[in-house]
């Protein structure tokens, strides 16, 4: 629809989801949120509760910055937070202390520091389930709906 939109206005729009680009680091770049432990997109808002696609355009519009404080804040908190690891049935999400450049699977691009999921595990789940899982997401403090609160306050009001 966004695409048809900005199309209608009379410039390029192409949609895409995660065929032509990564939609994750794009929408980090863009200020929407930071990569959790789960691999999965976090955001101030939501948590991991969002699905993101992306729209190439001419169309002029002000770049946004990527949001520093709350990729910090994310960082620091998911290094101490195991709770998707935990919920993940088939220990698909990294158990790490810290991020690190060590890929998990064939799937994982390299070269990149942080905590590196196995989406192999994951996908083999989903078929043998006839569904898809979304413990990580559930379990994710960030996806509650009493956070925006700091974790630290979320932890205080455990």
């Amino acid at each position: 629809m966004l695409g048809e939109f900005i199309r209608e206005l009379g410039y390029e729009a192409i949609q895409s989801g995660n065929d032509t680009g990564l939609s994750i680091p794009l929408a980090i770049d863009a200020g929407f949120g930071a990569l959790g432990r789960n691999g999965l997109l976090v955001t101030p808002e939501y948590g991991s509760r969002v699905q993101i696609c992306k729209v190439f355009t001419d169309l002029p519009l002000i770049p946004d910055k990527p949001n520093i404080e709350f990729i910090e804040e994310l960082s620091s908190f998911c290094r101490g937070c195991y709770k998707c690891a935990d919920a993940c049935e088939v220990k698909a999400i990294s158990f790490n202390s810290k991020p690190n450049f060590k890929v998990r699977s064939f799937s994982n691009n390299p070269g990149v520091k942080k905590y590196y999921i196995d989406p192999e595990k994951c996908f083999e789940f989903w078929i043998e389930n006839h569904s898809d899982c979304s413990n990580c997401i559930t379990a994710c403090p960030f996806s509650k709906v009493n956070y925006p609160l700091a974790p630290k306050e979320f932890w205080k009001n455990k």
